[in-house]
């Protein structure tokens, strides 16, 4: 379960089952890909053989340097490269446990949705098939961190486990599953410091599950779409000022200037109030500090869980005074949640960058489009 942020037992009837845990990945030359990202940094997709393919990760998990893991993706009974040391797996797998709920949507996005057997915390899912599957026990909740259920992994036999490693390398989880004989492949959309960035891993699954010319012209429009929304953005002078993020047990937590969600609000035409320093690292504010930004803040975005005005304003009863407050400028990513607090703006939203941008365009820009209705976003009363 990933939320705010597959577990695979592989059965392959014509290959062995092959996984390392290398800190270099495979030491062989993979050639010139097949496929490279023009929005994402963190993967990469060669041809192998006939008709296979590899996909190659890199930095799968937070602090990592260097590093690298490959998985070769099998059609026609094609065995991996001599000298090949990541995992192995048939194309267009049957069976698969997600970890993170941004998985589904791009499982969902190359039709694999009925793939899914196994997710992270089902409570936390939006998507409607896999929400109706999960109603039906077709989909079983694994559990997550240190209580995932291995022997109910085990017991779903799926060919594939999709996992990531937020606070670092996933090592027990992946010893343990290496020790079951199931593979585990990290998946790094939320490392993606760009909106396209996430949403360019839909190539990857797309290659995954067999369908990557589709899933590149799923890209494509999303490309296209976002990028005629950035531009429309720049018709508007004005660059309303942005506070994000609310306290956090006293402690006002707010990102860097290339994080993900600052760069959408560059891009819909804002001005993030924090800004500042070049990184994508959450940083502390001073209680002072975060309200005196929040007196100039002309939008305020993201406040948390918190789902109303006077919830804000419970919080610390200044809030209430600011312009930003009284205005009611303020909007939360909570529109799409599940009764457990799943949220599909972490969901979907990985993949439908565009989307987003519409819901940040109308947010700081109403006069934009004054049809468009928010999707990922609402304004708090």
């Amino acid at each position: 379960m990933k939320h705010f942020f597959l577990i695979i037992l592989s059965v392959l009837t014509c290959l062995p089952l092959l996984w390392s845990c290398s800190e270099q990945g495979t030491s062989i030359d993979l050639g010139t890909p097949a496929y490279t990202p023009r929005h994402a940094t963190s993967f990469e997709i060669y041809d192998a053989g006939e008709s296979s393919s590899i996909l190659r990760i890199f930095n799968p998990w937070q602090g990592a340097r260097d590093i690298t893991r490959d998985l070769f993706i099998s059609r026609n009974n094609e065995l991996p490269p001599e000298g090949f040391e990541g995992a192995v797996i048939t194309a267009t797998p049957k069976k698969v446990v997600c970890m993170s709920t941004s998985h589904i949507a791009f499982i969902d996005a190359v039709n694999g949705c009925s793939s899914i057997k196994g997710v992270s915390g089902t409570d936390f899912v939006s998507n409607e098939s896999v929400r109706a599957a999960i109603e039906r026990k077709e989909v079983a909740d694994v559990g997550y961190d240190a209580n995932v259920n291995y022997e109910l992994i085990a017991s779903i036999a799926p060919d594939i486990v999709f996992i990531y490693g937020v606070a670092g390398e996933n090592t027990a989880m992946v010893n343990k599953l290496t020790e079951m004989n199931i593979p585990a492949f990290y998946i790094c959309d939320y490392l993606e410091q760009t909106p396209l960035g996430k949403s360019e891993w839909v190539v990857a699954f797309g290659e995954i599950y067999g369908n990557r010319e589709e899933a590149e012209k799923l890209f494509d429009e999303i490309e296209q779409n976002y990028n005629d929304i950035k531009n429309r953005a720049t018709e508007y002078t004005s660059r309303p000022k942005v506070m994000l993020n609310a306290p956090y047990r006293d402690t006002w937590f707010v990102p860097g200037d290339r994080s993900y969600v600052v760069t959408l609000i560059n891009d819909a035409g804002g001005e993030y109030i924090c800004g500042g320093h070049d990184n994508e690292i959450s940083r502390p504010l001073s209680s002072e500090a975060a309200y005196l930004h929040l007196c100039e803040a002309d939008i305020w975005l993201n406040p948390n869980q918190a789902e109303s005005i006077a919830e804000l304003a419970a919080l610390n009863p200044k809030f209430a005074d600011t312009p930003v407050m009284k205005n009611h400028n303020v909007y939360n990513n909570t529109n799409r949640i599940t009764k457990a607090g799943g949220s599909d703006f972490w969901e979907s939203g990985a993949l439908r960058a565009d989307v987003v941008l519409a819901d940040m365009l109308h947010i700081l820009h109403p006069e934009s489009n004054t049809n468009h209705e928010l999707f990922y976003f609402k304004r708090l009363y």
